[in-house]
């Protein structure tokens, strides 16, 4: 219970002295305090309140605690030692977070423990950390008792003055209202400073005193906080979004149809629950996870694809035991939830269209409720979501999808992660830079070549193509090409990431060790190669032929799609096409110098460019080249 009484206007100490029988009050000047008596219940609560994680209780929360204290008349506890246990803790607790900046639970105690000459016997040191719902509810309680005390230090001048209104003549009317209207702007100014927003995007910045420092504090706790970045295990990609995905920004893969932009982001869920390990939730009661909301492969589908990629040499989840199945994804795999390995990965499947960008919130909620906090959402992918408002121009709602998705990240403090497709003009880039093989096709793509909307795009914190290409050796690789990037800061807008040599849906990971990924995989002058020598740098290229899916069957998981059996697999098979080529040349006569020239030339770039005669066995994916001209063979040329 909260009993507020009369106030009284007091000169307060200039000193302040923390023990039981002598008040704690700030120094200041003559100030107005308010007869409130706080319960015992909620002044044990406020004790573990002051002491959580900064990511809940930040600066203007903080301030708002400390108000309160110099608010209060201590006259009113002096007979109470237990309540005075309990306010000086928080005074000194207030010290310790606001004026020293410290932040982490143990050391706050030890400040706290350090200043006072009683034993702090209120506290269950096995039971200090509170749940948001609960950190929330003090919010309240502080921001309610700095309102009922604004108001009771105005509330006699009030009375008189509305008494003197009721009691006066039409012509001193005004005048009495022109000393009750600053008197209210005081209550509402003091009632608005009161209420701190539980978002930090709502906070106002400016350069008064006070509201200047809480509002950088806050904006620098913020930023500098570990949890708010999360890691993939690819150095390459790491630098190029600048560090990480960052919380209340969205990200886009763009790709041409059967590329791999689902097993794209299965690889991410995969690194992000890798290499994040001191990922700390905003609620530390609850658990951190991962969501993937899938809406083109069923949860069924993205299992098994997930067990092809996180155990080595996978012959399928259906030729094992249950219990192997089990062990290999637990133990081999690293699909658990431990201290080193906190991460929780959560899977939902949603029909196409099924649902709009409200449901983001509604998954939210009911994780939350179940133990869980998300501190990613990714979204499979763009197209299958319908925005709020429903617009009927796919462009335009294309464009509402993604404000609608970049409102929920900075509103829950996430980074959202989703996928769309390239345009057809795409793939004839990409086709046309497989049949020629001299340069990265990855590179080629770019914003012009977004599928309907260029609006999504403009709207995206982060938006990347992605393309796969393969080496001389038939090594296949995915490449990454950033488009688009608020706040570079990088300026690393390309990679080629290899595949494991044994495992074709899983991308090498080379966090916290040599660097595996390529600035380019053909070796053109005026392109800048990776130093790093573990890696070979030349080759030519080829384009999966997955690229003539249709796109409204584009699974990147689909057995058809990586199957070695249905495409050709060895370099053997790309000389034979490429001296069955030859042979064709040689059947035609040249009449025009200029033109036999031309073709010697092919002829000579195309030999020098063949792949050794034992590589790797890899998927080769050739395309018939038409002749380009007549032309007789020159054996001279293969000397």
């Amino acid at each position: 219970m909260i009993i507020l009484e009369n106030t009284t206007k007091k000169e307060v100490p200039t000193t302040m002295v923390f023990n039981e029988n002598n008040i704690a009050k700030r120094r200041t000047s003559v100030q107005k305090e308010a007869k409130i008596n706080i319960d015992l219940p909620t002044l044990n609560i406020l004790t573990r309140y002051i002491l959580q994680n900064p990511r809940l209780l930040r600066m203007e929360h903080l301030v708002n605690v400390r108000r309160l204290l110099n608010l209060l008349d201590y006259s009113m506890y002096e007979n109470d030692p237990e309540k005075m246990k309990r306010i000086n803790f928080l005074r000194k607790a207030v010290e310790a977070r606001l004026d020293f900046g410290l932040t982490d639970m143990e050391l706050i105690l030890n400040h706290i423990n350090g200043g006072i000459d009683f034993k702090v016997d209120f506290l269950d040191y096995n039971n200090l950390v509170l749940d948001k719902n609960n950190i929330q509810y003090c919010h309240r309680i502080v921001e309610e008792l700095l309102k009922y005390s604004f108001f009771y230090n105005e509330a006699n001048n009030i009375q008189e003055l509305l008494t003197e209104f009721k009691s006066a003549d039409i012509s001193k009317k005004t005048s009495i209202i022109l000393k009750i209207e600053p008197m209210l702007d005081r209550i509402k100014n003091e009632f608005r400073k009161a209420h701190v927003e539980d978002n930090l995007n709502d906070v106002t910045f400016s350069l008064e005193d006070g509201t200047f420092e809480t509002a950088v504090t806050d904006t620098y706790n913020m930023v500098t906080n570990p949890s708010r970045r999360l890691f993939t295990g690819m150095q390459g990609l790491n630098e190029m979004i600048g560090g990480g995905f960052e919380s209340g920004r969205v990200y886009m893969f763009l790709g041409v149809a059967g590329v791999g932009k689902s097993l794209t982001l299965l690889n991410l869920i995969n690194q992000i629950k890798r290499y994040n390990v001191n990922i700390k939730p905003k609620d530390p009661t609850k658990t951190p996870c991962i969501v993937l909301l899938t809406m083109e492969n069923t949860v069924v589908e993205t299992i098994t694809r997930m067990f092809d990629m996180v155990v080595d040499n996978s012959h399928g989840m259906a030729n094992y035991e249950l219990n192997e199945v089990i062990y290999k994804m637990r133990e081999e795999g690293g699909m658990k939830i431990t201290t080193s390995s906190p991460l929780d990965i959560v899977i939902r499947y949603k029909p196409n269209r099924s649902i709009s960008t409200d449901y983001l919130y509604t998954l939210y909620d009911n994780l939350i409720d179940m133990g869980k906090e998300p501190v990613c959402f990714i979204q499979d992918h763009i197209k299958r979501i319908r925005s709020i408002d429903g617009n009927q121009d796919l462009r335009l709602e294309l464009g509402d999808i993604v404000n609608e998705f970049k409102v929920f990240a900075a509103d829950k403090d996430i980074p959202l992660i989703t996928v769309s497709h390239l345009n057809r003009e795409a793939t004839r880039i990409l086709e046309e830079a497989a049949r020629k093989g001299s340069q990265d096709s990855g590179k080629l793509i770019g914003k012009s070549n977004t599928g309907e909307s260029l609006l999504m795009i403009d709207n995206l914190d982060c938006g990347i193509t992605i393309a796969r290409d393969y080496d001389r050796d038939g090594l296949m690789y995915m490449t990454f090409h950033r488009i688009k990037m608020r706040d570079k800061g990088s300026t690393r807008e390309y990679i080629a990431q290899p595949f494991y040599p044994d495992n074709g849906i899983r991308l090498i990971e080379d966090y916290g060790g040599v660097p595996q990924f390529k600035e380019s995989i053909h070796n053109i002058p005026g392109i800048m190669q990776n130093s790093n020598t573990h890696i070979k740098i030349d080759g030519t290229s080829s384009l999966s032929n997955v690229i003539d899916l249709d796109e409204s069957n584009d699974n990147a998981f689909t057995k058809s799609s990586y199957n070695l059996n249905s495409i050709a697999t060895t370099s053997q098979e790309y000389m034979n096409k490429m001296e069955a080529f030859d042979d064709e040349l040689s059947n035609y006569i040249i009449e025009n110098d200029m033109a036999r020239k031309e073709a010697e030339a092919i002829q000579v770039a195309m030999y020098n460019n063949l792949p050794s005669q034992n590589p790797p066995i890899k998927p080769i994916f050739f395309q018939t080249i038409a002749p380009v001209c007549p032309v007789t063979f020159d054996s001279s040329l293969m000397r």
